[in-house]
């Protein structure tokens, strides 16, 4: 318990760094490097899954009390937006993975499930299910790439596209509004529904679908604590870190060049598409970027809560491409590889 404790100051610590560094999302990032920086160091380090699906019930509701009827009139009104953006993404991943295949041992299949952004839980638990699939080659690929994006996304933003942090937390003042206590019924609702549901990420999904719909149907919902948001990007990020083993990485060293490249990829086809969403819809650069960058959606609509961007807009792209990668892109793995062979 001690050692946890140490490891979440070390984490803190790091994330209010990087917060003077005006770095978005910077308690996230320093609970991963917090972590990371141990496993290097030789340390055993973990972290408790329920921990951290607390703290993405206080991050899902921080993320969903953002949708108002203002977001689903602008949603019914950028529909093909949302579609388009939804399969270039897909798109892409596809054939970074097939170029992957093709050029190391790994197989197809373990490729696809590997690259598809945001679809890291999922695709986990597909390769464990699937004999056919590497899981440890899905694990590192899925996890580099989130990790990648994560920290390449917001150095993008501040130095390439001029976005700022909004100095003292990640949340505005609470001000008007049902007080934020509410997210404990919400949220726990809201998960315990996604989860009867079989809902992909229920513990995240869950709340932010019930925060939502209590947004728009009870009125302004008053954002958590600062101090609170930054204990749960906090918990996020330790996770995710420990998620990384370095006897993992090693063992699959041969991906790491087309996985960097996967990422830069991504990252470039998302500025295009962003630059596109942005031209049409009026909404700014940073925002559509965010909405259409391959990291998860609690990433990037934290990173837009950070910077003040529309994290509405963030969050109707990312929560469509969410769903449609853990509810479409599995049946189409399913069906595709049905009776092929995989080496």
């Amino acid at each position: 318990m001690l050692n946890r404790l140490l490891l979440f100051i070390m984490a803190a610590c790091l994330g209010t760094l990087f917060l003077k560094m005006e770095l978005p999302i910077p308690y996230l990032l320093g609970g991963i490097f917090a972590a990371v920086a141990c496993k290097v160091a030789g340390s055993s380090v973990t972290w408790p899954k329920n921990w951290r699906e607390v703290a993405l019930l206080v991050a899902g509701y921080g993320i969903g009390r953002n949708f108002t009827a203002d977001t689903w009139d602008k949603m019914t009104h950028q529909t093909f937006g949302v579609l388009e953006a939804t399969l270039i993404a897909v798109a892409v991943a596809v054939v970074i993975a097939w170029w992957t295949a093709r050029h190391t041992s790994a197989n197809l299949i373990s490729c696809v499930m590997g690259i598809m952004p945001g679809g890291l839980t999922q695709m986990m638990l597909m390769s464990e299910d699937d004999p056919r699939a590497d899981a440890n080659v899905v694990v590192v690929m899925q996890t580099l790439r989130l990790v990648g994006v994560i920290v390449a996304v917001p150095f993008l933003v501040i130095h390439g596209l001029g976005a700022q942090v909004i100095q003292g937390g990640v949340t505005v003042a609470a001000t008007g509004g049902m007080h934020w206590l509410i997210m404990l019924p919400l949220s726990f609702l809201g998960a315990f529904l996604a989860t009867k549901f079989n809902v992909p990420t229920p513990r995240l999904l869950g709340p932010i679908l019930a925060t939502a719909a209590g947004s728009y149907f009870l009125g302004s919902l008053q954002p958590v604590p600062d101090l609170l948001m930054m204990a749960a990007q906090v918990s996020i990020g330790l996770y995710m870190g420990v998620m990384l083993e370095p006897k993992k990485l090693s063992a699959t060293r041969e991906l790491m060049p087309y996985i960097f490249c996967g990422i830069v990829l991504m990252i470039g086809v998302s500025v295009v598409v962003a630059w596109s969403l942005s031209a049409r819809y009026g909404f700014s650069l940073i925002t559509a970027f965010l909405a259409m960058a391959p990291g998860g959606i609690a990433e990037m609509c934290l990173a837009g809560m950070s910077m003040g961007e529309d994290v509405s807009i963030i969050l109707t792209y990312q929560l469509v491409r969410l769903l449609f990668l853990n509810i479409c892109v599995p049946l189409g793995i399913n069906l595709y590889f049905k009776n092929k062979i995989t080496g």
